[in-house]
């Protein structure tokens, strides 16, 4: 996904990407990318800094962390980032993530690393089919969400009664 700095003006432009989540080297433990990853980037110049935001759209397929059923989620994170062009001899480090510091000799610019990114942090650390999944039941392993099972619910503990009655009054 590289962009070529030099055909970006001060009236800015529309950059569009397609690629698919293996050439982007995008993988991640339980998480499928089925569809390719769009990227739709609006850039533009001001002196010698060129500010660059959009959005990544893609679905990612991923196993729900309560009744682990395969599900797919479309995910929309934005990116924004300034790219700096200075009279340098190489590429800066930058101690901020939204600052690229760049030789004004550089030409293209590869976008792919901030894309990956983008698309990590938007994955959830427990992925839900819906915020009203059951679940398994703990007994027998049924998915609560395709109907009720004849499970008995766990007989607590007979000294913890008295404790449970102040909380009931």
């Amino acid at each position: 996904m590289k962009t070529d700095l030099r055909n970006i003006t001060p009236d800015g432009c529309e950059l569009r990407f397609s690629e698919i989540a293996e050439d982007l080297e995008l993988t991640a433990d339980g998480f499928d990318f089925p569809q390719p990853i769009e990227v739709e980037l609006s850039a533009a110049k001001s002196g010698d800094e060129i500010l660059m935001q959009g959005v990544v759209s893609t679905a990612v397929e991923m196993e729900c962390a309560r009744c682990l059923e395969i599900f797919e989620m479309d995910i929309n994170p934005r990116i924004q980032f300034v790219i700096q062009l200075l009279d340098i001899s190489e590429p800066q480090p930058s101690e901020d993530d939204d600052f690229v510091i760049l030789p004004k000799t550089t030409g293209e610019y590869d976008i792919s690393q901030r894309v990956r990114e983008a698309i990590l942090l938007e994955l959830p650390l427990k992925p839900l089919c819906s915020e009203t999944c059951k679940g398994l039941c703990p007994m027998c392993g049924v998915n609560l969400n395709e109907g009720e099972c004849d499970c008995t619910p766990d007989k607590t503990d007979e000294r913890w009664d008295s404790l449970k009655q102040l909380f009931d009054q």
